[in-house]
């Protein structure tokens, strides 16, 4: 285990720093919790001024108890930390809990005292949670160090949390459920210890078989995507990342950086390490109670035993919109369920066992539905009606869950004295209960897919050899080459991809009209004209580009018609002349291939389908640099053209295999040069005989020239 951590989760002697006798004081509440939790280590209150706080003996400083702590909880007010840190430094204390706010949150002040704090904390070897945090819960250990108002039971999920007033509501919401935790620590500003270093640590903890997290933001990027792996290698992982849509002040240059939203990159991010992104805050809560009956399904196959009809079809449909299935119900399973239904029973899954069910027959229903092979969950829908046994049934559910390890989930609908003891019973069974059949199949859903991605985690795949060796001098070169503008003139963009072996359509340019048509007779007709400008990116918008022209005299026509509509659209544009370049015929899809630098993960690769309608399909594919061929592949095959490229109603299918090769190639481009901040291949077109880009556009970052960044700093996950 990476027991760094266990100066705060296994502490034997905890201080309480700013201890009052006021029952309103934030030390003494915590004192009183960890009292009440009967907390089996040792509590010191410090407070210079009082014997006893809560009958507890109360020393003047953390240098002055009988021995010293191994952790130190700072209940005092944010100007007072540093000095008590400092203290804290000299008595050997490696665990501190800061409670106090007034930090960076706060403003530029605020940060440099929490710098400060930090500073000294690393150099001598101490780690901070916090500040402006709750606190931490370990159950198992009695150990309340927050100021929340209870402690849950003992359980094996770890809750971590940005959000202190969402841990403490968590935490009264999993009391009133029975559910219990392994470890809850909330990481405020997390200045020192990182949502990574949490996940670090619980992948080693045996209490642990999974975590939640509300999360508000990730910085280090690089440790995340290390200790999330790490941790979804062997259990699952379930995140709900709050500010889905905060905008951006971003200016994209490109299709890529339009579409790649910080959003989107997040999720993309939370694939690529196995993670389960929850969007509701709701769904959070109903997973928890699902994980917390530790009963792993890994199959989407549910077999639904109800009284009502209405509700039956309720969970087919929210269980066809996850991907889910119903469970195919055997000849053995229907056998045994005709021997103990009525002969108007439903014949079916959903198993409609009609309105009249007795508890008994509730009882043999559900035993059946488990015992069926295709069904990895059972989920049962009770709702009340005038002769249904509302008590009597949630005892049957609980004799029938105690003979599977499967997942058996509760939903009982309705309101009133019955049900609210029903699913009390059911709860303290440890049988998960919902309001709605929605809720459950959500819940049910998210555990399949937190332990989908453990397994996607688990296993490698296996890459194809790609011999090729970039230019890499020549591609240094044509970055270097950048103008003060830092946009790569398309020319160069494209021999720079040529450099990594990527196949693209070279243009030459044309600074007359009559250049135009004797380089269109060299290359051969059909050619494709663009406009050749530093200040224009988008060449379409300005009417800056003529397809297909088969003779010279179009040739020439096409460059009096893009010089002119460029001009008369950005008359400050300079003009450098028209591009010539053979025209490619069709292939099977047009794609945009490109990359763009996210402020948290780094470099992003993104496929999406291409064109003048990029933007407005949104159909791509996005993740983070590097990518290998079997998530190239993967990124591929999950757009909605996919159809397309393979090869649609007879159609020949386009050379997969070297798409994927131009990807990785891309990839590996991107990863090694980190002065590129944002490139782009538009169209890339996809055909039977290959892949090839033709057109391109790089954006160079000329500090990062002039100041070469740490290799691979630009990457928020590093190379296997």
């Amino acid at each position: 285990m990476s027991a760094e951590l266990d100066c705060l989760f296994a502490p034997h002697r905890v201080a309480v720093v700013g201890a009052g006798t006021k029952p309103t004081n934030l030390g003494h509440m915590v004192v009183r919790n960890l009292l009440e939790s009967n907390f089996q280590g040792v509590v010191y209150p410090i407070n210079p001024k009082h014997e006893s706080i809560g009958g507890v003996p109360a020393f003047p400083s953390v240098l002055e108890t009988p021995e010293s702590a191994d952790m130190a909880i700072l209940c005092v007010p944010a100007a007072g930390v540093l000095g008590v840190v400092q203290q804290c430094a000299e008595a050997g204390i490696k665990g501190i809990v800061c409670l106090a706010a007034g930090f960076r949150e706060v403003g530029p002040e605020g940060r440099a005292m929490e710098d400060k704090v930090v500073a000294v904390c690393r150099k001598n070897g101490m780690r901070l949670l916090g500040p402006n945090c709750l606190g931490l819960q370990v159950p198992e250990r009695r150990l309340n160090a927050t100021f929340a108002a209870h402690t849950p039971k003992p359980g094996n999920i770890a809750l971590v949390s940005q959000s202190g007033a969402l841990t403490a509501a968590l935490i009264e919401w999993a009391i009133g459920k029975g559910i219990g935790f392994s470890k809850i620590a909330t990481l405020g500003n997390a200045a020192d210890v990182e949502l990574a270093a949490m996940l670090d640590y619980l992948a080693d903890d045996d209490d642990t078989h999974a975590a939640v997290v509300y999360a508000e933001s990730i910085s280090n990027a690089q440790a995340f995507t290390a200790a999330a792996k790490k941790f979804t290698a062997r259990k699952p992982l379930i995140v709900y990342k709050a500010g889905r849509f905060a905008a951006s002040a971003k200016a994209a240059v490109s299709h890529t950086g339009a579409m790649a939203g910080a959003d989107s990159v997040y999720n993309a991010a939370f694939e690529r390490v196995g993670v389960t992104r929850v969007l509701r805050i709701s769904d959070l809560y109903h997973t928890i109670e699902l994980l917390a009956a530790d009963r792993p399904a890994r199959k989407p196959t549910l077999a639904v035993v109800t009284n009502a009809g209405g509700p039956g079809v309720m969970s087919v449909d929210a269980l066809a919109e996850r991907g889910g299935r119903l469970a195919e119900v055997s000849e053995t399973t229907l056998d045994a369920l005709n021997e103990v239904l009525p002969t108007a029973w439903s014949h079916a899954n959903p198993i409609d066992v009609l309105g009249d069910a007795p508890a008994k027959r509730y009882e043999a229903a559900i035993s059946a539905a488990v015992g069926e092979a295709d069904a990895d969950g059972i989920l049962v829908i009770l709702t009340p009606q005038a002769m249904t046994d509302i008590i009597g049934s949630a005892d049957a559910v609980i004799a029938a869950a105690a003979t599977t390890t499967k997942p058996v989930l509760a939903v009982w609908m309705g309101g009133g004295a019955e049900n609210e003891k029903a699913t009390a019973k059911l709860a303290a069974a440890g049988i998960p209960t919902f309001e709605f059949p929605e809720n459950a199949v959500d819940a049910f859903m998210n555990e399949v897919a937190s332990q989908d991605a453990v397994d996607a985690a688990a296993a490698s795949i296996p890459a194809p050899a790609d011999d090729f060796t970039p230019d890499r001098e020549k591609a240094a070169q044509l970055i270097a080459s950048v103008p003060e503008t830092g946009l790569l003139p398309e020319t160069e963009s494209k021999e720079l991809f040529d450099a990594y072996g990527i196949p693209v359509a070279l243009p030459r340019l044309a600074t007359s009209a009559d250049q135009a048509a004797k380089l269109a007779d060299e290359m051969g007709y059909p050619v494709v004209a663009k406009i050749a400008s530093p200040d224009i990116t988008h060449k379409t918008d300005v009417g800056g580009v003529v397809v297909g022209p088969k003779n010279a005299e179009e040739v020439r026509a096409a460059y009096e018609q893009i010089v002119a509509n460029a001009t008369a659209a950005k008359p400050d544009a300079r003009i450098e002349g028209v591009v010539i370049e053979q025209m490619v015929s069709a292939g099977n899809a047009e794609l945009i291939l490109g990359s763009t630098r996210d402020a948290s993960f780094g470099q992003t690769i993104m496929v999406a389908a291409g064109g003048t309608s990029a933007e407005i399909l949104k159909d791509s594919a996005l993740q983070l640099a590097p990518v290998d061929a079997g998530l190239a592949r993967r990124m591929v095959e999950s757009l909605r053209i996919w159809p397309l490229i393979k090869g649609y109603r007879g159609a020949e299918g386009a050379d997969v295999d070297a798409l994927v090769k131009v990807i990785t190639r891309f990839s590996t481009l991107v990863a090694e040069h980190p002065e590129i901040t944002e490139t782009e291949m538009n169209p890339l077109t996809v055909s039977p005989s290959g892949a090839i880009a033709l057109d391109a556009r790089a954006v160079i970052d000329r500090d990062a020239l002039a100041n070469p960044p740490a290799k691979y700093s630009h990457l928020g996950i590093l190379p296997a």
